[in-house]
């Protein structure tokens, strides 16, 4: 009886850590799939696609306004930062999800734009 309860705990053990990692996990690819889809400007000047392949194309204006920045880029999300980049080209933007239809992507300048998922 006793043996039968030790391998009970041994099992119950490892499913609890088990599930430790797979939420851990999950929390992870939880933040990136946030981006997936289309997100676009009020006023429509901008908007970015982004994909579940880790590649973003940007059409309009560019985030900032940066125009330099259109096109289709690998993106990248980690530590509240995404990161467009193609080649040498590259550029880092914080972002911040208010709610699931609508982010807003920031300079350390404090310039900053909100994006509305379409």
């Amino acid at each position: 009886m006793k043996e039968g309860c030790k391998r009970c705990g041994k099992v119950f053990v490892l499913g609890v850590l088990l599930l430790v990692l797979v939420v851990g996990l999950s929390g992870c690819m939880d933040e990136k799939s946030k981006f997936i889809g289309t997100w676009q400007t009020a006023d429509g000047l901008t908007a970015i696609t982004f994909n579940n392949d880790n590649t973003a194309t940007i059409t309009g204006s560019g985030p900032l306004g940066i125009v330099g920045l259109t096109g289709t880029f690998n993106f990248s999300v980690a530590n509240q930062k995404v990161t467009f980049s193609a080649g040498s080209l590259g550029f880092t933007l914080n972002y911040s999800f208010p709610s699931s239809t609508q982010m807003i992507l920031s300079n350390d300048q404090g310039a900053s734009i909100v994006l509305n998922k379409t």
